[in-house]
């Protein structure tokens, strides 16, 4: 694939030293990268645990009738969208000539070149990476910046569902076009206990950081990192796809088919309390019929009747939940991803989907619980020490004999 993008490191480099600045060295003190990979679906708050599960383990008693980010039905009246959903409109219906090989910055001689490959088999979209940035790499965190490998199977065409899927706390949700992963809107526990990293100032100036294995990866979307700044009245374009396969644009799009006005997208998510940390019980989710704003999981049904997500200024900055069907397992050679691995949270619509082979990690079995982050399947317990064993989390058992974080 040859470059078409010209990221002008140097303009980025003063802007990442000004804002680096600023941030406190101490970051992700390795706790980003999610165990299992994509491990968390919710974070609790104080002795009222809305029921959360972080790498398959929290959630409480009670049982929310609002689900922050997936798994039930969306609040929204979404009309369903047409069968042709793939953001591609070559003769081949591969998307692969958007993702586009960065040229090494002179900077990062110390790392590897950045290394892309995007190919299309029969039902996915295969994107390869080894996670090098193309712009100069600013340390925010103490991880050092290490190569990965990244493989991501997306679906090609892509299953617009009603039913929201909830997306991981922790690891992969999405791909931007450089083949850098996407995480959701918060870190870890620590060092800010599952806050907004945007809100707390440490990620750089495209809005990424270092992950515990050295992973570099996206919080929120910065357009000109990706492609083209974005304009007042131009269209934004495809700057990522989320794991379920529908593209994720820049801020702007099309209001009418004949795109007689086009406007910057609003997320639907409302600031509540304090994000710096348990982020997603500090927004909530406004449904709105404002053509501005965007639904539930931040994307919209297009005027050509297509789904896709929207990046935002605003939390959640990517995607709030999956309005699709997840593609298969990332594998991954550090820092995250959604398949696999200890305590990793299955979504669920009723109980007998915990009740399937490997939907569970405990051997006592899991309870299809509500979290702040949609439906997932939550292990049962006893006693503390029948709850999954997570590096850098303690969980302990609630009186609805769950597995919760302990405070």
């Amino acid at each position: 694939m040859t470059n078409r993008l010209s990221l002008l490191p140097l303009l980025i480099l003063a802007a990442c030293s000004s804002d680096s600045a600023a941030r406190s060295a101490t970051g992700d003190n390795g706790a980003d990268t999610a165990t299992g990979s994509g491990a968390d679906t919710g974070a609790g708050s104080g002795t009222e645990d809305s029921g959360v599960t972080d790498t398959g383990a929290e959630a409480d008693a009670t049982s929310d009738t609002e689900s922050d980010a997936g798994g039930s039905a969306d609040a929204t009246t979404d009309t369903e969208p047409s069968t042709d959903t793939t953001a591609d409109t070559s003769t081949d219906n591969c998307p692969d000539e958007l993702f586009v090989q960065a040229d090494p910055a002179p900077e990062n001689s110390a790392y590897p070149d950045p290394s892309l490959r995007a190919y299309c088999d029969a039902d996915y979209l295969n994107v390869e990476s080894n996670g090098i940035i193309g712009y100069q790499f600013v340390p925010i965190t103490p991880n050092a910046l290490r190569a990965q490998t990244h493989l991501w199977r997306l679906p090609l065409v892509p299953e617009f569902t009603d039913t929201l899927t909830t997306i991981p706390l922790l690891g992969v949700v999405a791909v931007a076009i450089n083949g850098i992963p996407i995480y959701g809107a918060n870190e870890a526990a620590m060092p800010d206990n599952f806050g907004d990293p945007v809100y707390n100032a440490i990620v750089d100036f495209c809005k990424g950081h270092t992950g515990g294995g050295g992973d570099y990866h996206y919080h929120a979307l910065v357009q000109e990192c990706l492609a083209q700044a974005a304009l007042e009245g131009v269209p934004s374009p495809i700057i990522g796809y989320a794991l379920d396969g529908f593209p994720i644009y820049g801020p702007n799009g099309c209001v009418d088919a004949a795109c007689t006005e086009v406007v910057t997208f609003q997320s639907g998510w409302q600031q509540t309390g304090d994000p710096s940390e348990l982020a997603w019980e500090r927004h909530a989710f406004t449904p709105s019929s404002d053509p501005t704003k965007l639904d539930q999981c931040n994307g919209r049904i297009g005027p050509d009747g297509s789904y896709g997500y929207h990046a935002t200024a605003t939390f959640p900055y990517t995607i709030g939940c999956y309005h699709g069907v997840p593609g298969p397992s990332v594998v991954n050679g550090g820092g995250g991803g959604t398949g696999g691995g200890t305590g990793t949270p299955t979504a669920c619509t009723t109980q007998s989907d915990c009740e399937a082979a490997g939907a569970c990690p405990s051997e006592l079995g899991c309870e299809c619980t509500t979290t702040p982050m949609g439906q997932a399947c939550v292990p049962t317990c006893t006693t503390a020490a029948d709850c999954p064993v997570v590096p850098g989390r303690t969980f302990t058992c609630s009186a609805a004999g769950l597995c919760v974080p302990a405070r």
